[in-house]
């Protein structure tokens, strides 16, 4: 197999992962996912150790979605520099919307390495954002700011609205970003 056909492979294998945690979250089997890929278990291990490395893997690429959806947003010459931060912080391309966050928000609580690869997710890839902020000072539109304090307010933010999901149903993920965005803007917008 060569180079081009093994990320194939490994992209089809993380799109089944994505689909089975969907479904039932970390209890999720190997069995079931090469059931759902119409391959053996032996093929899906020439690729990737076990299940934690998987999900880790699916993790990454969905933050690599997130930062392309992100660039989209950054370059959209139809936005004004307020809604190109507020839309960049709570990015979440489509494929995303019909994902239970309480499966996910379990997995990351409920297993260290997934925790710790979510979180430095999280905690990395803040330069487009900081430069965003750095224009929106420029054009008077926010208040200077510290930036740091701004990440970690919204890293917090970002990991309690995924939190939430597992005490309420009363509000979706994305509408819960909304709120913790329309919270955090308020308070740096100048009207």
């Amino acid at each position: 197999m060569d180079t081009r056909e093994m990320k194939e492979l490994k992209l089809a294998i993380i799109d089944a992962t994505i689909e089975e945690f969907n479904n039932k979250g970390m209890k999720f089997t190997m069995d079931e996912l090469a059931k759902r890929l119409h391959m053996s278990k032996k093929t899906i291990y020439k690729i990737v150790t076990d299940k934690n490395e998987l999900v880790i893997d699916a993790i990454n690429y969905c933050f690599d979605l997130v930062k392309k959806e992100e660039t989209k947003i950054i370059n959209d010459p139809s936005l004004d520099i307020v809604e190109k931060l507020r839309r960049t912080i709570i990015c979440l391309p489509d494929r995303f919307t019909n994902v239970d966050w309480r499966k996910v928000s379990a997995a990351v609580e409920g297993n260290s390495k997934i925790y710790e690869e979510f979180k430095t997710r999280i905690d990395n890839d803040w330069e487009p954002t900081f430069g965003l902020l750095d224009e929106a000072i420029r054009q008077k539109k926010i208040r200077p700011v510290n930036k740091e304090l701004f990440k970690i307010m919204v890293e917090a933010g970002l990991e309690g609205v995924l939190m939430l999901c597992d005490t309420s149903q009363d509000e979706t993920y994305e509408e819960r970003l909304e709120e913790m965005i329309n919270i955090v803007m308020q308070g740096i917008e100048i009207k």
